[in-house]
C-alpha cells in the first residue's frame, strides 16, 4: 500500500483552494479514474495484466467505491474530514513502521 497523489491532492484542494472535503475527495476520485484508465491501457499494451486477477480485484473495488460514495453523501463534512485525517495518519504510521522493519531486515 503506497501513498498516492490523493494524500497530497485532497489536503491541497481543501487547505489552499478552500474546497469542501466532499469536493476535494470527489475531484481526487475523478483524477484517479482517469489515471487508472491510462495505466490499464499502458499495462495491457505491455502484457503486464493478469486479467483473471484484474476482475477478481476490480469488481469488488468498484462496488465498494460506489457504496462508499453513497455513504459519504450521508455524513457531514466535519465527520468526513476527521475520517480522512485518521486515514492519512494511519497510512503515514504504516509507511513509517514498514520502512523501519524493512531497514532492520536489511541490516
Amino acid at each position: 500500500m503506497g501513498m498516492g497523489g490523493g494524500s497530497v491532492l485532497v489536503p491541497a484542494l481543501s487547505i489552499i483552494f478552500g474546497c469542501t472535503q466532499i469536493i476535494s475527495q470527489s475531484t481526487n476520485v475523478i483524477v484517479f479514474i482517469v489515471i487508472s484508465i491510462f495505466a490499464v491501457i499502458i499495462y495491457t499494451k505491455n502484457k503486464l495484466i493478469d486479467f483473471k486477477m484484474f476482475f477478481v480485484v476490480s469488481i469488488p473495488a468498484v462496488l465498494i467505491s460506489a457504496i462508499s460514495s453513497i455513504f459519504t453523501l450521508k455524513i457531514s463534512s466535519k465527520t468526513l474530514k476527521f475520517c480522512f485525517a485518521i486515514f492519512i495518519i494511519a497510512l503515514g504510521l504504516f509507511s513509517f513502521f514498514n520502512s523501519i522493519l524493512k531497514a532492520k531486515k536489511r541490516s
